[in-house]
């Protein structure tokens, strides 16, 4: 699936963004390549639900793929978890939602870290498919970039006008999201946090069984739920079916936050 290059775009329509004042947090995770408006959709149904919603923008994201060139999956991660402090340090309790690497990045979290109360996880990697990523060390030693494709994947092609990435990706990036896939896919098993997964059977980017696979390896989740969409392509939050994603994940959400926090959202 392809998205509107970066370059030409105003750089306040890719910002990090907050929405919302509510009692408890919700931090939304951009994919790779990607920029923080591809999640303002479920941003905005959060917010108005309660949730007080923080969209950061990845290292090396949102300016020129050189800088993604410069950034490891780490440096991607560890944002991740300054972000999720800062909401912490101002919520009782926070949900994390992300979408493609941002649903990878999101279970990272929740591996490592107890305080998450519950994850979603759109359309998120544990491995990427094709002959190519085995060869991927090899091959970012001598070709530098990748170009995206034409295909978009999505049932409704001009909500690919609400995704803005880059047009090229370095070949290095790329093999850091595979290295990043490996070691969560290590890790599901250690998730304690109750884990949303859904992925569209569209996606033409990520493999659905890579969704399967995630809801197969969260044994010790406190509990799993798995979707699969038969209309939805690989951007779920903007696809035709991102009303009812956006119902499932508040209600999902909502399914753990402490009663008493839900209750006062709602009287709002």
């Amino acid at each position: 699936m392809t998205a509107r290059t970066l370059a030409p775009f105003d750089p306040e329509v890719i910002r990090p963004w907050h929405l919302g004042d509510g009692p408890h947090g919700a931090l939304l995770i951009h994919g790779f390549a990607g920029t923080p408006p591809e999640l303002r959709r479920l941003g905005e149904a959060l917010a108005a639900r309660g949730f007080r919603c923080y969209a950061p923008m990845l290292p090396g994201h949102g300016t020129k793929p050189e800088d993604l060139e410069r950034t490891r999956w780490r440096d991607w991660s560890g944002a991740v978890a300054a972000a999720f402090d800062e909401l912490a340090a101002e919520c009782r309790d926070v949900v994390v939602a992300g979408q493609s690497m941002g649903g990878t990045l999101a279970l990272h979290l929740a591996a490592h870290d107890l305080r998450v109360r519950a994850v979603a996880a759109l359309a998120a990697p544990v491995w990427l498919s094709g002959p190519l990523p085995p060869l991927l060390p090899v091959i970012k030693r001598v070709v530098r970039w990748h170009r995206a494709g034409d295909d978009v994947d999505l049932w409704l092609p001009d909500a690919v006008e609400e995704l803005y990435s880059y047009g090229i990706r370095p070949t290095r990036s790329i093999d850091e999201l595979r290295k990043l896939c490996a070691v969560v896919r290590n890790e599901l098993a250690a998730i304690r946090a109750p884990v949303l997964v859904i992925h569209g059977e569209r996606d033409r980017s990520i493999d659905p069984r890579c969704g399967r696979e995630i809801a197969r390896r969260l044994i010790g989740s406190e509990a799993v739920r798995l979707e699969l969409l038969p209309r939805s392509g690989h951007g779920i939050s903007v696809d035709v079916d991102h009303d009812r994603v956006n119902d499932d994940i508040l209600q999902w959400f909502e399914r753990f936050v402490p009663a008493e926090r839900t209750a006062a959202a709602a009287g709002r």
